[in-house]
């Protein structure tokens, strides 16, 4: 991490503003829908000024990540959970 324009920042997940849409949990009751996600924080990688990973994680010790274009186009190949649960999601909206 060191280098200029390199950081890493942890915020804790909050459903519906900072949680993914596919871990996004919508329950309702009385007073309205209560909003939970998945995932209990993330942490932010940034390398050289740009976004470069974002790992969702839960008390639990599971992980997923968001890799970012700039992440992708340098890695070559990378975990693609994260990419396919979002595909999963979009393809069950009405």
């Amino acid at each position: 991490m060191s280098g200029a324009g390199n950081s890493a920042r942890h915020v804790w997940a909050r459903a519906p503003g900072n949680c993914p849409p596919q871990y996004t949990r919508v329950h309702e009751s009385e007073s309205g829908p209560i909003y939970t996600c998945d995932y209990t924080g993330a942490i932010t990688v940034t390398i050289d000024g740009k976004p470069f990973t974002r790992t969702w994680w839960d008390m639990g010790g599971d992980t997923v990540t968001d890799f970012s274009p700039v992440a992708k186009s340098q890695l070559g190949t990378w975990d693609t959970q994260y990419d396919n649960e979002h595909a999963t999601w979009l393809r069950s909206r009405p």
